[in-house]
């Protein structure tokens, strides 16, 4: 009997090392990451692994930054701050932030911090000539701009925000002489190519066009630069290469609505192709049923065809969405008349 008793014990005691063991194991089991984005779940688990690295958290911030989301970004470098208060390019990062929130006095308050840090910082000496650019501090701006250029004279960017501040100004000689200065330190500076592009466009100098030939030789997908080249070569009257660049955006981006409006509308203004008018009109309603344009002129190109009763559905939708859209009531009057002579 004792024995047997003793066996029992032996049995419960098993059991019970046995329950603890596994009862340790699934306390400590690995948090899963695989509901992460790849670059997300390596930083979690840094960080989950060295939870006082201030330097694991910054990158974090950045990447929460860089997808727009703004709170998990703040959360995190308020921590790298905490854990390390010293870095200013910590600072940098929180004036991000807060700059995407609107935050400008706090924006301002956080670069002049990471200037003060680390005088030599100018990343942090063009972020706030570029907050005084967006509040129209021009002096302010200026002075900012000539204490980073002290510290770099090859400063492209510098010369960049120049050029903006003088556009804004008025000055456009000025700007264009600063982007120039900017390529010629960065050939790849889109934006510069691409303002020069806007400025020589406005003045329909076909310059425009070889500044935007040059943006899309560094970004090729890049289509606010392939749209402005296709208006263009519209504006110039080269319309079938314009058709042939809004078909490269739409490849680019088949819900480009005003990509395929400009298509439907060089087909039915220059070329009385108004079959093939009505087919984009048709996909540009289809990206944005409230596309007023493109139902009015979807409605010319049906009554170019002596669709009448479509083009009148059209006009009149065109009116729901505008009432007072003077295309849809001169195509309602003209329809009237023609419905009267029949």
């Amino acid at each position: 009997m004792k024995q047997n008793m003793h066996f029992t014990m032996k049995r419960v005691l098993y059991l019970l090392s046995i329950a603890f063991f596994l009862f340790s194991c699934s306390g400590h089991k690995e948090k899963d990451y695989s509901s992460l984005p790849p670059e997300l779940a390596t930083l979690t688990k840094n960080i989950d692994k060295s939870p006082k690295d201030a330097e694991l958290y910054y990158l974090r911030a950045q990447y929460y930054y860089n997808q727009k989301q703004i709170e998990d970004a703040q959360k995190d470098i308020l921590q790298s701050i905490k854990l390390d208060p010293n870095q200013s390019k910590y600072y940098v990062t929180l004036s991000d932030v807060y700059f995407a929130q609107r935050k400008t006095d706090d924006t301002e308050e956080m670069l002049e911090k990471a200037i003060s840090m680390d005088p030599k910082n100018n990343e942090a000496r063009l972020k706030l000539a570029e907050l005084y650019f967006h509040l129209k501090m021009y002096d302010f701006c200026n002075k900012t701009l000539d204490e980073a250029l002290k510290l770099q004279n090859h400063n492209p960017k510098a010369h960049l925000i120049r050029a903006f501040s003088l556009k804004d100004q008025g000055d456009t000689v000025g700007a264009i002489r600063m982007l120039q200065l900017a390529i010629d330190q960065n050939p790849k500076e889109v934006k510069a190519f691409l303002e020069l592009g806007y400025i020589f466009q406005q003045k329909h100098d076909p310059l425009a066009i070889s500044y935007y030939k040059n943006a899309l030789a560094v970004e090729p997908k890049n289509t606010e630069i392939r749209y402005n080249m296709a208006m263009m070569l519209q504006e110039m009257g080269q319309y079938e290469a314009a058709v042939e660049e809004y078909k490269n955006i739409i490849a680019i981006d088949p819900n480009h609505k005003a990509a395929l409006h400009n298509i439907g509308y060089i087909y039915l203004i220059y070329e009385q192709k108004y079959e093939e008018a009505v087919a984009f009109f048709t996909k540009a309603i289809e990206v944005d049923p409230e596309f007023v344009n493109a139902v009015c002129n979807r409605a010319l190109a049906f009554e170019e065809l002596e669709q009448y009763e479509n083009a009148r559905q059209d006009y009149l939708y065109s009116r729901q969405l505008s009432e007072n859209f003077e295309p849809a009531i001169q195509g309602l009057n003209r329809l009237d008349k023609i419905q009267k002579r029949q």
